[in-house]
């Protein structure tokens, strides 16, 4: 890490922001599930902008720095893969309230959640794409799954987020194996005005609730991440054949 220039060494304090959020965003979870409601997902989001800030500046150096991309890597991983899937054995997954090995079950989503995103970022991490994404990506995975975690947790919610937990867990499921499928996603890189406008407004949505935590703002992102996830393939393919 010797004679480090001022944008990698400015990318390694924000990949380092970025892990500190992550795990703050754990401890969060763990210990004050009750009285620090919001503030796993502000965490969460906090770290996607410092992840976002990391590539602005690392992408300016005039050289590659080694460190910087395991250690990117490994602060993704912990925010956008481990956080969310503690986050999600906060709610009511199916099979929460089933006693013996079955009541095992929620473990089992929650992990399957995190392998799937770790599983994700190492592909993108050994075979990066540009224009776009292979796979959903691992913060709009994150910030699905963490707004609906935080969501479900609430009673005002329970007309999309029902007791049972079927539909957080089916919502889970879902998302693992879309970032571990090739479904392609489109990418900012792609230099569209289409995507930088959406990008900027989907971009203030999501930082509003840093500012401005509540249902609505959950919910805005909610609907964000579900029209990125369920439309984002067919937007590739109908952007590519408009140009």
């Amino acid at each position: 890490m010797a004679h480090l220039n001022k944008y990698t060494l400015t990318a390694h304090i924000f990949t380092a922001s970025n892990a500190l959020a992550g795990i703050i965003g754990i401890m969060a979870t763990i210990y004050y599930p009750e009285t620090l409601p919001y503030v796993p997902l502000q965490l969460l989001i906090l770290g996607a902008i410092f992840d976002f800030l990391d590539g602005f500046m690392a992408k300016r150096a005039p050289t590659t720095s080694e460190f910087g991309v395991y250690a990117d890597s490994i602060s993704d991983v912990i925010t956008f893969a481990i956080l969310p899937g503690i986050m999600i054995l906060q709610t009511n997954l199916v099979g929460t309230n089933i006693q013996g090995i079955i009541g095992l079950i929620p473990l089992v989503i929650a992990g399957f959640y995190t392998l799937s995103g770790w599983m994700r970022l190492i592909r993108f991490a050994t075979n990066p794409t540009s224009i776009y994404y292979e796979g959903l990506p691992s913060p709009a995975a994150a910030l699905l799954i963490g707004t609906s975690a935080t969501l479900s947790t609430f009673q005002d919610a329970t007309w999309f987020f029902a007791q049972d937990g079927m539909m957080l867990t089916i919502f889970t499921l879902i998302t693992g194996l879309l970032m571990t499928e090739i479904v392609k996603y489109p990418s900012p890189k792609r230099g569209q005005l289409s995507d930088t406008s959406l990008i900027i407004f989907a971009g203030l949505v999501v930082i509003s609730y840093v500012f401005f935590p509540n249902i609505l703002t959950l919910s805005m992102i909610l609907f964000i991440s579900l029209l990125y996830t369920i439309f984002g393939s067919i937007y590739l393919i109908v952007t590519k054949k408009s140009k």
